[in-house]
């Protein structure tokens, strides 16, 4: 049973658009339990990275230091990134109700963790250091940029994926009301059957440059991801690491088998893969490639990641 917090400065971000709509209903549900086991708290709607940072800023003046994101990843996200621009705190703390479709950050799945079918991590009491990954990258325009995430980052077959599932057609959003599962996996064998290798050049911490023909790219502090798939890198969220998981070159039969083996669980010592446990990350290339972070996907030719130890709490 999750237990009471005894933080009494608690500020929920709620994304009321968030999996097709569906989140403010399922958000009246369930905000009840959610006020019987953790104590009064106040309800801010977001929707822009701009209103969630405005309105941390005033929240941290009112000396509030715990939040909670209610939606997908990508609220996760950008209550990640809010902080991380407006307050250099580590014990700030992080909460979440997943609404979302995949729901990433909750994995793995605890079965006291759920209120109404809908995961939680508002266990404030237990909360935990977790490292921040930190991505700064050349935009569209030239310009240097910053973002950071909690979950995952990708380059290549999942990260042209999940651009591919963000899209806003008929199709895809008809899809992902029958079934979200399946417009994922639609998304992902689609990206597999038109996907082509990119040429990159990683930089592993201060090694040597190597360029590599990159069918995908994972930087993860969790290894879950895109539903069902799942690394089975040896990664905490406390743990001062970058896990990279890197598959290079792989033919059409090598990508589906290799779709299977991350259903599976299973990605060490397969044919044409390289894992490190790094603390930095550099990948250039000479053309443009989807960059996703926690579900949320831009467009650069360089990224570089580096590990932030235990810059924030989060919530069991």
């Amino acid at each position: 049973m999750i237990q009471k917090s005894n933080t009494k400065a608690v500020r929920v971000f709620l994304n009321p658009c968030c999996n097709y709509g569906t989140s403010l209903s399922r958000w009246k549900a369930i905000k009840e339990e959610i006020r019987s086991r953790i104590g009064s708290f106040e309800t801010e709607e977001i929707l822009t990275l701009d209103e969630i940072i405005s309105k941390v800023s005033k929240s941290l003046k009112k000396g509030e230091n715990v939040f909670m994101a209610a939606g997908g990843d990508g609220t996760v996200n950008l209550l990640l990134n809010a902080i991380m621009k407006v307050s250099d705190n580590p014990d700030l703390t992080i909460g979440a109700i997943g609404l979302g479709s995949s729901n990433d950050f909750h994995k793995p799945f605890r079965k006291d963790a759920f209120i109404k079918g809908v995961p939680v991590r508002i266990d404030f009491k237990n909360a935990f250091p977790c490292d921040v990954i930190r991505i700064q990258y050349q935009n569209t325009k030239g310009c240097l940029d910053t973002r950071f995430c909690l979950i995952n980052a990708s380059i290549g077959l999942t990260a042209e994926a999940n651009a591919f599932f963000n899209l806003h057609s008929t199709f895809m959003k008809m899809l992902q009301r029958m079934s979200v599962n399946t417009a994922i996996l639609y998304a992902a064998l689609r990206t597999v059957l038109t996907y082509r290798n990119r040429s990159c050049q990683l930089t592993v911490n201060n090694g040597e440059k190597q360029n590599f023909l990159v069918t995908n790219l994972g930087i993860i502090k969790n290894p879950h991801f895109t539903g069902t798939l799942c690394y089975d890198t040896a990664i905490k969220p406390d743990d001062g690491k970058l896990g990279i998981n890197l598959c290079m070159g792989l033919s059409l039969c090598e990508r589906i088998g290799m779709l299977i083996a991350l259903y599976n669980h299973r990605f060490k010592e397969r044919p044409k893969t390289k894992l490190w446990l790094a603390t930095r990350l550099s990948v250039k290339s000479d053309n443009f490639f989807a960059l996703e972070m926690d579900g949320e996907v831009i467009h650069t030719n360089s990224a570089e990641f580096n590990i932030m130890p235990k810059r924030v709490r989060c919530c069991k």
